[in-house]
């Protein structure tokens, strides 16, 4: 299994010099086991993940598309996917049901004359929409769905294959799902005590890729906003140790400088709390990462 990252920025897109290392499109990661491929949610960095397809494809694309949440930076690139124009590809799209329609009604819904001046009919690939369900299997993945605490809502997706272990957890303020949260509101160095299904949901996770949008001193007046401080991820790493960490959803306000820091200061934490064999990293556009349990290395031969 490899992950491939198309847009990483939070909130809205951020082009420009100082966002050029880790990038400006907003959400978009391809994922791909064998011949099976899914796309976890459609910000901006879709339009790009497309146009690719459409350059090298030697056939038909065959694809499922997973929603986290229909936040306008996880939607916005959709109408801009140039494979759901194209008659004779299949698309599998899955989103949550809420009160005001299923996926299909609520992507349609983004593409009204209001909104936007093409359709969501003139979209000529075969779509189907799914509503998501707890546990459900595509291809050789199996797929888990686990609520977040966001306004509107949010799912995490852990997908796991045979060699790996991939858990998503963007757009999540994770204090709101502390049991102390009281006590780490008053003192944010206290630290969290997660609900055992969240533990659970992360733990095994070859790479775990986290809401880090925060810096501390920032979140104080971003309560309530839906995104994490640097001091929540790293509880969370501490607690259900993945292999790997990929800092996300990087904040609009954020340079690549800034970004960078955040990852040290993660990094050193993480070490003063005794776990020095976790790789912590912030995600960048247009990396591509295999995600597996690490080999031992090969023998020396004399």
């Amino acid at each position: 299994m490899t992950v491939r990252f198309w847009g990483t920025r939070g909130s809205i897109p951020t082009p420009g010099r100082k966002t050029e290392k880790y990038g400006g499109n907003t959400t978009c990661l391809e994922v791909r086991a064998g011949d099976t491929v899914l796309v976890l949610d459609a910000g901006s960095g879709i339009r790009e993940l497309g146009d690719a397809w459409m350059r090298s494809a030697t056939g038909p694309v065959r694809a499922t598309l997973l929603f986290t949440h229909l936040h306008w930076d996880h939607v916005q690139g959709f109408p801009f996917f140039a494979p759901a124009y194209q008659s004779g590809n299949s698309l599998t799209v899955y989103g949550e049901d809420r009160a005001a329609g299923g996926i299909r009604e609520l992507l349609s819904s983004t593409m009204r004359g209001d909104f936007f001046p093409v359709p969501l009919s003139a979209m000529r690939a075969s779509l189907d929409f799914r509503p998501t369900t707890d546990e459900f299997q595509i291809g050789p993945l199996r797929i888990r769905t686990f609520k977040l605490p966001h306004p509107g809502g949010c799912l995490g997706y852990r997908v796991e294959s045979t060699d790996g272990v991939l858990v998503f957890a963007t757009d999540c303020e994770l204090d709101l799902a502390a049991a102390n949260q009281e006590d780490v509101r008053a003192n944010p160095h206290v630290r969290r005590k997660f609900q055992p299904e969240l533990i659970q949901f992360c733990t095994g996770a070859d790479l775990l890729i986290v809401d880090s949008q925060f810096l501390d001193e920032e979140y104080e007046a971003r309560r309530g906003w839906g995104h994490n401080p640097v001091a929540t991820v790293v509880d969370l790493c501490e607690q259900s140790r993945p292999k790997m960490a990929a800092l996300f959803h990087h904040d609009p306000q954020h340079t690549d400088e800034m970004v960078s820091a955040l990852v040290t200061d993660a990094f050193g934490r993480l070490e003063r709390l005794g776990v020095r064999d976790m790789l912590v990293f912030a995600a960048r556009e247009g990396v591509t990462l295999r995600v597996g349990r690490p080999r031992p290395p090969a023998k020396l031969t004399t």
